[in-house]
This record gives structure tokens, sequence and C-alpha cells, in this order.
């Protein structure tokens, strides 16, 4: 290689660590930007749902009660949302290819509780779901997430050993499920599993949590989100938010 080839190699290495060192940075301000935005809108989401919790309280009018329990839903609804936004910012550790076929999401999920009930005869199912379940998805990865979240879901069941199941395919580009069982998992075991970020009981987190390493992996390799969370009243609760075609996934 002559010294001018050399020289050339050695720029165009330059300049590619140079783009790449950008690159991160504005990942990065990318996702400070989106964690300060996802804040500051808290604050009038919480005040608005405050607003509505106050109307319910103090009016009995039928349309009154109505309006604001319906502020109080959408505004549920958005704080999980904003779950998603944020862990969607965020940047993922390496994550897996995926063999992308069209299928039902619906039919993928019934294959893992088919499996925890020949496993576990005490495993009760309640599934709920609405609109249409077929998108583009690795089956594959998505089961052994499902899998996952429904096996720890179990765990904390309690006495009725009962997990609710439910699906969301009314949006056009979007597949949600969430995952609910009515235990609550004890503040030192939360602080042993709950990853990434401070170990604070009964705290939601975005990612994987509970230990389940391999799952906001498989789901963020779709271009989704999973978010996890475990306190009173809700009980353990897991949603998972997933991209109806995951071919346009990065």
């Amino acid at each position: 290689m002559s010294l001018a080839a050399g020289s050339n190699v050695d720029v165009e290495a330059h300049s590619l660590r140079e783009r790449l060192a950008h690159a991160e940075r504005m990942l990065r301000l990318n996702e400070r930007m989106v964690a300060g935005l996802v804040h500051d809108l808290r604050t009038p989401l919480m005040a608005i749902k405050l607003s509505a919790e106050v109307a319910l309280a103090r009016s009995q009018e039928d349309a009154v009660q109505q309006a604001a329990r319906r502020i109080r839903t959408s505004s549920d609804r958005m704080s999980r949302l904003f779950d998603h936004l944020l862990n969607l910012s965020r940047v993922g550790s390496l994550i897996p290819g995926l063999d992308l076929q069209a299928g039902d999401l619906h039919t993928t999920v019934e294959a893992v509780l088919d499996e925890a009930r020949s496993t576990d005869a005490t495993a009760k199912f309640e599934v709920l779901k609405e609109g249409d379940f077929n998108g583009v998805f690795d089956a594959a990865l998505l089961r052994r997430a499902i899998a996952n979240v429904v096996g720890t879901s179990l765990q904390h069941a309690g006495v009725s050993r009962t997990v609710t199941i439910q699906f969301d395919g009314t949006h056009p580009e979007r597949l949600f499920i969430r995952v609910t069982a009515a235990g609550v998992i004890p503040a030192a075991v939360q602080e042993q599993m709950y990853k990434p970020g401070p170990n604070i009981a009964g705290r939601e987190l975005a990612g994987p949590g509970l230990g389940l390493h391999e799952v906001d992996g498989f789901v963020r390799a779709h271009g989704g989100s999973v978010v996890g969370r475990s306190r009173a009243p809700d009980g353990t609760v897991f949603e998972l938010l997933l991209p109806r075609d995951a071919s346009g996934a990065p």
C-alpha cells in the first residue's frame, strides 16, 4: 500500500470515528430531551387527573360523573404511553436479529398459555381481546418474551392463580398486550429483580424489570417497548407495546 493510500485510509477512519461519536452524542441528547419532555408533561397530566378526581367526589350529576371518568381513564392511558415513549428513547444493548413472518399475535400468546397450562394445572388465564391481531413479527422471540412475562406473573398471581391477559388490536399500526396478576412482589425481591435503574419498591420502571433480562431486547428488536410495575392496589402489571409490522423497525 502506498503512503498516499494509507493516508486516505487514516483520514476515512478518522472521519468515520467522528461521525460515530456525533451519532452517539445525538442519541444521548435525544434520550435526555425525551426524558425531560415526558417529565414536564407528567405535571399537567397529574393536575388534570386530580381535577377529575375532585369532580367525581364533589358532583353527583351524571354528566359530570361521566366526563370525569373519561378524563381519568384517558389520563391513565396517557401516563402509560409516556412510560413507553421514555423507554423507546433509551439506547438499548445489543438485540437479536429477527425472523419476520406474518402471523396472529393472539395465536402466538395462546400457544404460550397452552404450554403454561400443561406444566401447571393450577394456572388460570382470563383472556380479554378487542380488535385484529395480525401483524409481522418474529413469533419465536415473542413467544420467549411473553413466556417470561407470563411465568413471572404466575409466580405472583396469589391464591387465585389467575393471570389476566388483555389484547388491544384496535389501532392500525400498534398491538398492545397487558398482563396482570393480583399479587405484589415483595420489596426485598424487587430490589434484586428490577433492572435497569434505581431499586425502589413499587416504582414504575421501563425496560425488562423483574429480572427478565431477555424480554426488553426481544421487544426492542421489534421496535417496541415493555414496561412493568408491581405495587398495591394494581398488583403486578406488564405492558407490551409492539408495532403491527416490525419490518419497519431499525
